[in-house]
């Protein structure tokens, strides 16, 4: 299913030159590494352990928020401890369980030397570049952004902009794919367009209240909104 989100939707299916993508809960699916890392952590720093679906719940947020809820109130003060145990546990183990979504290999080699490509995440160098590279798609982007290249983390556009300088391509020709509002507000804080996945974190009532202007079920369907 390709749909324009919402009646109003002023962008169209065009030439776009760019396309930005998240990485955890678009190209990969993740949770359950991460969660397993969470498990790990809470044991390590003697927090009572939290289920699936609350930690599930947290990932679309930073490491350090993203832990702290995580943490029980006996625990919390330990956050930089946590931190630390979190990051390194999941750089050694971020492969286990991550896999490619469907559809996705399929978008980047359609794709690949016709538009530049891009990401934009949260997720530290050392792990992204690991995922990456083990599931054979990092050769596919012309340009990668992680959580140790900017200050501020998304929703603020410093790494989208940071994307749009480097490669050399002006707003209207760029686009951004997301999973969570995080993403879609990170793209209009950038004033670019953006395409919500449905088979990511976000929620399809959260994502619809973010606007974005497309919304897909499978990444091979950014074929109808970017032409080549």
């Amino acid at each position: 299913m390709l749909a324009m989100a919402g009646s109003s939707c002023s962008a169209t299916t065009r030439n776009y030159d760019l396309i930005v993508f998240d990485l955890d809960g678009v190209i990969i699916d993740s949770v359950g590494d991460i969660v397993a890392a969470v498990h790990h952590t809470l044991k390590l720093v003697g927090s009572q352990d939290r289920d699936f679906a609350f930690i599930r719940s947290c990932i679309p947020n930073t490491i350090r928020p993203f832990l702290l809820p995580c943490l029980d109130d006996h625990s919390k003060d330990r956050i930089d401890e946590a931190v630390e145990v979190y990051k390194t546990y999941y750089e050694q183990n971020c492969t286990q369980h991550t896999v490619l979504y469907p559809g996705v290999r399929e978008a980047l080699e359609y794709f690949a030397g016709k538009k530049k490509l891009a990401v934009a995440t949260s997720n530290l160098s050392p792990a992204t570049f690991k995922m990456l590279n083990g599931l054979n798609v990092f050769r596919y982007f012309d340009l990668i952004v992680t959580g140790d290249d900017v200050e501020r983390s998304k929703p603020d556009p410093e790494s989208v902009n940071y994307i749009l300088e480097t490669l050399g391509c002006s707003r209207d020709a760029a686009i951004m794919v997301g999973d969570t509002p995080t993403d879609i507000v990170t793209g209009k804080n950038a004033g670019i367009a953006t395409c919500a996945v449905l088979y990511g974190i976000g929620t399809l009532a959260e994502l619809n209240r973010c606007a974005p202007d497309f919304m897909v079920e499978n990444l091979t369907e950014l074929k109808q909104i970017v032409t080549v």
